[in-house]
């Protein structure tokens, strides 16, 4: 996330010259390219147009709801979100956190954290609390449904944050409560030096969103495996001539496995028959589960067989094995792009 009033250490993120259009960025073998978007903000806004987005049709773009700092709005985020919409791409959306000036923290006396008394973190937190609810309130106003709001946590230029860490904390605190109390999921775009440069040993357990800098798409999918806030990280991003995005493997879809009816499915079990396969048969269709395939089993698969609408034969063919669920796939999920980008 490039954006002005914000300093990056030349491993983290520093600016590159844009261009008109850029091409999507190849993939890892192995990764689906369906996986690739962009944090487009500050580097594509001028006045209130948009300008410089991404070509083609990425799967999703995370827009700013800030401009570079805390209890502001991004003059953008209009013509963003209708860019988005016109091209059918997904949205989601990020807020840059920052720490109050001395008139912001006065404005916090009270708050979500009630009257503080001049206590200078309940302040704080109160000021991260007005912080989340201006940027969800900008949100709601353009009709951006995204799934989450992720937090930006970065060192600055203007409106630094302290050498004090549980000073700096209080104000993540806040905006984490703050997005609590509107009901709207987060998660942390940061750095693991960043992070405990400013926050120091506070963990926060959410999704995370890690950049390297001007790496490429294999150095980015290798911060999957890490954490700087203590959540499992969702997403990972390198920079270009724009910021690009990869999901990471725990949103990748999952098929599931094979239930235990899966190798009788072709099988055919009939009177005489006996063994696991038959056990199988009887602990479904109810009965005495004793292996052996009598009348009485004959009986109950019939009844079963009319309750379902099958050809009644009192036996169990690889239809019925069907019926019974031998090709059900269990556990796994689908694609869960959708917990970080919502088409509006």
């Amino acid at each position: 996330m490039r954006r002005p009033l914000i300093w990056f250490p030349a491993l983290a993120l520093s600016g590159l010259a844009l261009t008109a259009a850029f091409a999507h960025p190849p993939v890892p073998k192995g990764r689906s390219a369906a996986t690739v978007g962009y944090d487009v903000s500050w580097p594509q806004c001028s006045g209130t147009a948009a300008h410089n987005m991404p070509s083609g049709r990425p799967s999703y773009v995370i827009l700013g709801l800030t401009y570079g700092r805390g209890h502001t709005a991004n003059p953008c985020l209009s013509s963003q979100l209708g860019w988005a919409r016109s091209h059918g791409v997904k949205t989601g959306a990020y807020l840059v956190a920052s720490y109050p000036d001395a008139a912001q923290r006065r404005v916090a006396e009270t708050g979500v954290y009630g009257a503080c008394d001049g206590a200078k973190r309940c302040r704080l937190r109160n000021d991260g609390a007005a912080q989340a609810a201006s940027a969800v309130a900008t949100m709601r106003s353009q009709a951006l449904n995204s799934p989450r709001v992720w937090i930006d946590v970065e060192f600055r230029h203007t409106y630094r944050w302290t050498r004090h860490h549980r000073a700096n904390a209080a104000v993540i605190q806040g905006i984490v409560r703050g997005l609590q109390l509107a009901h709207v999921p987060m998660g942390v775009y940061t750095t693991s030096y960043m992070w405990h440069a400013i926050v120091g040993t506070y963990r926060l357990n959410v999704p995370n969103w890690l950049p390297v800098g001007h790496g490429g798409p294999r150095q980015a999918l290798a911060m999957c495996t890490t954490t700087a806030t203590g959540g499992v990280t969702w997403l990972v991003q390198y920079t270009r001539a724009l910021d690009n995005d990869l999901t990471c493997p725990v949103l990748d879809r999952v098929p599931g496995h094979h239930g235990k009816l899966w190798p009788y499915r072709k099988s055919v079990q009939r009177l005489s028959s006996s063994g696991r396969a038959v056990r199988a048969v009887q602990r479904r269709v109810g009965g005495v589960v004793t292996g052996e395939y009598g009348p009485a089993t004959a009986v109950l698969v019939t009844r079963w067989q009319r309750s379902h609408g099958l050809r009644m034969t009192g036996e169990v063919h690889p239809i019925d094995w069907r019926a019974l669920g031998a090709y059900r796939r269990h556990g796994g999920h689908p694609f869960l792009l959708s917990k970080i980008a919502r088409l509006s």
